[in-house]
């Protein structure tokens, strides 16, 4: 941060990629193995037609949670008792000859493309429909061939759910909690280098690292819809509070704005003054990043005291550098980072413990 710096501080490194995601993968394949076994031999057992529609909806439905699982085979069976009906019907009305099935192909695909791009859960009563009409066979009844296809998919789906539900269940609100953790794990490695460039008083650039940040809360954020679908089909007890994203948001937002103003060098004078006190807050703030990411993991409790300590310093720290001779010396523009920084830090201690309490809330929802 002083003005005669001519390195800038490294932005953070990309975290590296956790050992859990592996063990995860291979229990997502284990899950999907012996669903699939299972599927086949009942579909066997049951003497299905085509009996492989159960399999490939297995293969379809099944996802990395509970709930990911659970709504993509909701989504799964409303698309295909749409389209299993709606080729039914076209079958039943039109001629069994290659050019009127081939014209009603093409307007039942444009009717169910039309529908999915409002109802994005339809977008494969295409497939359904079109399955149908140029795989049903004449001497199956029209009504018969649509409810065996709806019952196969059934199946698969039922089974998908229950795999999820048994084989060494991931529930979405874990995931979702691990991501948030995951998010504040990066906030704490970003804090920490707005913290070195701080007390060093060089620049620092973390354009990059705030970005992935961002996207990384936004990934998050949407599996927040499968932990709430999880809840509310009954398949856990627990939810997820919309507090906690929002919160995340707010304190990423104030880092970003802190990372703005750090991107200059301030005056030689207010680093020797306020450097090292501004340093500390940051890093009390980055450990209280990572203590809200164990709560979320671990459920362990957070301390929201070791936030007040390096907080006092600053504030006596900055009183005293506002009744300097050093503090007229510098500009104006320099005066208005300064007090934009110290607004900022008190705004983030705050969004911080706002997180805190939204994580202790979130053990009773």
């Amino acid at each position: 941060m002083t003005e005669t710096a001519s390195r800038r501080s490294e932005p953070p490194a990309p975290p590296k990629t956790s050992s859990i995601q592996t063990k995860r993968a291979a229990i997502q394949a284990l899950r999907v193995m012996i669903a699939c076994t299972v599927t086949y031999g009942l579909s066997q057992l049951l003497n299905l037609q085509q009996g492989y529609w159960a399999v490939f909806t297995v293969l379809i439905v099944m996802q990395n949670s509970v709930g990911a699982t659970a709504g993509m085979a909701v989504d799964r069976l409303v698309a295909t008792v749409a389209g299993a009906v709606l080729g039914g019907v076209a079958v039943f009305l039109t001629p069994h000859q290659p050019l009127p099935i081939g014209i009603a192909l093409i307007c039942v695909v444009g009717i169910t493309s039309f529908v999915s791009m409002r109802a994005p859960r339809l977008r494969n009563a295409g497939l359904t429909a079109a399955i149908v009409m140029l795989t049903h066979s004449q001497a199956v009844p029209v009504e018969v061939f649509v409810i065996d296809r709806i019952a196969e998919i059934t199946l698969g789906g039922v089974i998908g759910v229950l795999a999820s539900l048994v084989i060494l269940p991931t529930r979405s609100r874990t995931v979702v909690l691990d991501r948030f953790a995951s998010a504040l794990d990066v906030m704490a490695q970003i804090l920490r280098t707005l913290a070195a460039a701080a007390e060093k008083g060089e620049a620092v650039s973390a354009t990059e690292a705030n970005i992935g940040l961002r996207q990384s809360l936004v990934a998050a954020e949407a599996l927040l819809t499968d932990a709430q679908r999880e809840r509310a089909l009954w398949l856990a007890r627990q939810g997820i509070s919309d507090a906690i994203p929002r919160s995340l948001w707010r304190i990423r937002n104030d880092m970003t704005y802190v990372s703005h103003l750090l991107e200059a060098p301030f005056p030689a004078e207010v680093v020797a003054a306020l450097g090292p006190q501004a340093a500390q807050v940051v890093r009390s703030q980055a450990d209280f990043a990572q203590a809200c990411g164990k709560a979320l993991r671990d459920g362990s409790e957070i301390d929201s005291e070791r936030l007040s300590e390096a907080d006092s310093a600053l504030e006596a720290a900055f009183e005293a550098f506002q009744n300097s001779k050093a503090a007229q010396s510098i500009g104006f523009r320099e005066s208005g980072r300064l007090f934009g920084l110290d607004f900022t830090l008190r705004r983030l201690r705050q969004n911080f413990l706002d997180l805190a309490d939204r994580i202790r809330e979130s053990r009773v929802i």
